[in-house]
């Protein structure tokens, strides 16, 4: 049997960031029906038992998601040192957790425990800032912006996982829209290749020199028939204006 990996949240208090990311990840699991996963979450200063904010738990509600019997509580080092993944909200957060990684390998004389510690920012490219004390949109906020770095997330801890539900979500969408797929394919043709450029052959001097003389003579014989031309047509009209006199 798969050892069950740990996957804990941390904010502050564990009462408003936290809680809302373990509701969006567990529900993402569930979806994905992936069992051998569990999510929690934890605070660095909580308070005992204290209860989900009731701004979480409502945006919770509006999505769909529920956390029950929810109690916050305090990240400790056996939590850190089992967990699979522990990641922070905030990079400030994630320091204080490495602090207390290296204090627990040097009092234990453990050789070594696997980096197992990130902030939001390390994955999804940004932190969740704290909506403690504001409005219930400030929490909507909160809550999509935690919900959009999931993806992230799951493709940042279980590679394997991210790109077979990518290889599912194609071949569902080819088998629920064949005829777009029919057109998909027929839009795709393939490129005809491109005709070579034709070779410039160098020419010697001598055969430049030819050409020259060419296109010279061309033109001094061209000059010479449009004089004549132009001499003939004198000489007719003279001959003309003598005739009518």
């Amino acid at each position: 049997m798969m050892e069950e990996k740990k996957i804990i949240f941390v904010c502050t208090g564990n009462t408003c960031r936290s809680p809302m990311a373990e509701a969006v990840l567990r529900s993402e699991f569930k979806r994905l029906n992936i069992g051998d996963v569990s999510v929690f979450s934890a605070g660095l200063e909580p308070s005992k038992n204290g209860n989900i904010n009731p701004h979480s738990a409502a945006v919770l509600s509006e999505n769909g998601l529920s956390i029950e019997n929810f109690a916050s509580r305090a990240l400790d080092e056996e939590m850190l040192t089992n967990a699979y993944a522990v990641i922070c909200m905030t990079d400030s957060q994630r320091d204080i957790l490495m602090d207390m990684r290296w204090n627990l390998l040097r009092r234990t004389g453990l050789s070594e425990i696997e980096n197992n510690v990130y902030s939001f920012s390390d994955i999804a490219g940004y932190e969740i800032p704290d909506p403690f004390g504001r409005d219930k949109e400030c929490y909507r906020l909160t809550y999509t912006k935690i919900a959009g770095g999931m993806a992230a997330i799951i493709a940042k801890l279980f590679p394997e996982l991210s790109a077979a539900e990518s290889a599912q979500a194609a071949e569902k969408e080819k088998q629920e829209n064949p005829v777009r797929e029919k057109e998909r394919e027929a839009t795709v043709k393939p490129r005809k290749p491109r005709a070579k450029p034709r070779k410039r052959v160098a020419r010697s001097g001598t055969e430049r020199m030819s050409s020259a003389k060419k296109s010279t003579a061309k033109k001094a014989s061209a000059k010479m028939k449009a004089a004549k031309k132009s001499s003939a047509s004198v000489v007719f009209a003279e001959k003309e204006k003598k005739s009518k006199d």
